[in-house]
């Protein structure tokens, strides 16, 4: 069972008493599991010794072996269906495991306590433990790059950071076994953020598995920043004044009912979990339809995000990174009560593996909370007989926050009462920025430093990127039977004569094949995307859907036959549907980062059949960042969004019933 601290107790749904949920307000809630209580929980702590232990008694490991993932392998998507509360269920763990240049894969009974399958998987690159893999010693031992580093004037190396800034992915050809990172170099000295003060035109060439430097590429010295770019307290200077307490107390607790991972809100039902790869998994989402259960979302998750940068320079050509791919070792990071989530946010633990196999716990990796936004769910005002109903709405929200590199990523699942679900990134942290020889912008030139950046400080250039966030989504609308409408805007001119000149209307079609439902956002041709079951239909007679709603969005630049766009092909389009396949979890693939073509653009190249069978979409929300000097040294959070909308779902406004 789940336990948390004694100031609550939410097993079975059961409501704590008023003395004890004032407690809850007063201080963050934690809680973190102990035993499984459903076929998607994520690994517990025990579990993960479990692994350990199969693992090392196995006699696969080596003596550089890493434990690169470590994750649940879910049971059959049949069986989780079937399942009922307080019925077994089977628990598996799948690993992914780099020993020198080999990859291999393993599956392990955890009930067992065997190692089920162990497996070679050739030709491929996993992800790397950026955290924990250093590059340090190999790189300031060379004597090149130290000779690099005198000829700019920097003596003292303690003082000097090294980074691996980039996988050397075009330098690794179709079955080359070495993982190679391209390392950079930051000047420490006086200050905490190390992005603020790069070492510009020196790349060091490492193979990390044999942590051997086989080159260092010196374009010459340019002048290291020496702005301030720290953003502590002591470092901001004044700070303004603090505003009024702004307080939100909820005296008779929650509204939500915990059990274990499952969440019951209002009309709304799910589950969820924190995956080391991909962040919060969000299942079997249901929706109480005057008390009948209606399944909307299978399964929901963040499968890939694609951060490339526009320079072509030596040190900057290969910075496309796929972050959830690159890195391995877990995503959440520590939430800050009251900062990152309110204080009366409920908060829950998770466990990691390192490199070793050995867990971690990861404190207050998720927070849930309802939120007032400060809006009506809908109101009316009757002029003839001045009669107003207006109506209070509040919001569901579960949250966490990936720090990756220099930027730091908040992801929440936003639960609505009028049946939709807002999902939505919050962008901040750090960008990435060069120096350059220009102090600052030369008025009326045509300044080289600003080509591919803007300048944010002296000798400081933040360079152009895109952000692509792509998000699988296992609808399973009314059942697993759904087909893809889509309803294209088209304009009708009228004949002479006519009242109107143009107009437009609706023009539904449904894709039979996954080509036929690649999908680009066109101003000039709008479009809506529906995902309905035709064997399901309202009281006036529509089949029933949901409506995939982007709230903004930018079309990917580059050049999909040439790095870096062959990383990141999943952007090609803004939305693909494919048949569901329990195989094809990540838009980028499995192992993205060797040569092999793999995900969304090769699965998608057998164009298969999608019209009423289990279907799963692919939705890429991005934006191009032209980064302005009020994004530095910190970036203001930046939210982007989309929105699963109930489309013909229900027979009325699901919010119609919400208490005056």
């Amino acid at each position: 069972m789940s336990t948390c601290r004694p100031s609550v107790l939410l097993a079975n749904f059961v409501v704590a008493p008023w003395f004890i949920t004032a407690l809850i307000v007063a201080s963050a809630t934690s809680v973190w599991a102990v035993d499984p209580k459903h076929p998607l929980d994520g690994l517990t702590e025990q579990e993960h010794w479990t692994i350990f232990d199969v693992m090392k008694k196995s006699g696969h490991l080596g003596p550089k072996a890493r434990f690169i993932r470590v994750l649940l392998k879910e049971p059959a998507k049949t069986q989780v269906l079937e399942w009922r509360e307080g019925g077994t269920f089977s628990r598996a763990a799948e690993l992914v495991i780099r020993d020198v240049d080999r990859t291999f894969e393993a599956t392990i009974d955890l009930q067992a306590k065997t190692v089920t399958r162990w497996k070679e998987i050739s030709g491929v690159h996993s992800g790397d433990l950026w955290g924990e893999v250093s590059v340090s010693d190999a790189v300031k031992g060379h004597a090149e790059w130290q000779a690099a580093m005198k000829k700019r004037g920097i003596t003292d190396f303690d003082t000097v950071e090294v980074w691996p800034i980039s996988l050397a992915f075009p330098e690794i050809a179709a079955g080359d076994k070495r993982r190679l990172w391209n390392v950079a170099s930051f000047d420490r000295h006086g200050t905490v953020n190390v992005f603020g003060r790069p070492i510009e035109g020196l790349i060091v060439l490492v193979d990390v598995d044999r942590m051997e430097v086989l080159s260092v590429t010196d374009t010459g010295p340019v002048p290291v920043p020496d702005g301030p770019v720290d953003f502590d307290e002591t470092s901001v200077g004044k700070l303004r004044d603090a505003p009024a307490p702004l307080i939100t107390s909820q005296p008779r607790g929650p509204g939500f009912e915990l059990d274990g991972h499952q969440v019951r809100w209002q009309n709304w039902q799910f589950h969820f979990r924190i995956d080391p790869r991909v962040g919060i998994v969000i299942s079997q989402v249901h929706y109480l339809d005057e008390g009948r259960p209606r399944s909307i979302l299978y399964q929901g998750y963040l499968s890939e995000l694609f951060v490339p940068y526009m320079d072509p320079s030596m040190d900057w050509a290969q910075r496309a990174y796929l972050d959830l791919s690159d890195n391995a070792g877990g995503l959440a990071v520590p939430l800050q009560p009251g900062l990152d989530c309110p204080d009366y946010a409920t908060f829950f633990e998770t466990v990691v593996a390192d490199g070793k196999g050995i867990p971690k716990r990861v404190p207050r990796a998720a927070c849930l909370f309802e939120l007032d936004p400060g809006s009506m769910a809908w109101r009316h005002w009757e002029s003839f007989n001045n009669v107003i109903e207006s109506r209070k709405s509040r919001q569901l929200v579960l949250r966490m926050i990936a720090t990756l590199g220099n930027y730091d990523y908040v992801f929440d699942w936003i639960f609505q009462q009028n049946g939709a679900i807002r999902v939505r990134v919050g962008s901040t942290g750090i960008d990435q920025v060069k120096s350059v020889s220009g102090r600052l912008v030369r008025d009326g030139a045509d300044d080289p430093a600003t080509a591919f950046g803007r300048y944010v400080a002296p000798h400081t250039v933040a360079v152009n990127h895109d952000h692509y966030f792509c998000f699988r989504l296992d609808l399973d609308v009314d059942g697993v039977r759904n087909s893809f409408l889509r309803e294209r805007l088209k304009v009708v001119d009228l004949p002479e004569g006519s009242r109107r000149s143009r107009i437009w209307v609706v023009d539904p079609s449904i894709a039979g094949t996954e080509k036929e439902a690649q999908m680009k956002m066109k101003l000039t041709r709008p479009v809506l995307w529906r995902f309905i079951n035709p064997r399901v239909r309202g009281a006036v007679g529509n089949p029933v859907s949901y409506h995939i709603r982007p709230m903004g969005n930018g079309q990917s630049l580059v050049s999909f036959q040439h790095y870096p766009g062959e990383r990141g092909g999943f952007t090609e389009n803004h939305l693909w549907v494919t048949p569901w396949r329990p195989d094809e979890r990540y838009a980028g693939g499995k192992y993205p980062l060797n040569r092999q073509p793999d995900g969304l653009v090769e699965w998608t190249k057998h164009d298969r059949p999608i019209e009423e069978t289990d279907i799963v979409a692919w939705y890429t929300l991005g934006f191009h960042h032209v980064v302005r000097v009020e994004d530095w040294p910190v970036m203001p959070t930046k939210w982007d969004q989309f929105e699963l909308r109930p489309y013909n779902f229900f027979d009325r406004n699901p919010a119609l019933d919400l208490p005056k």
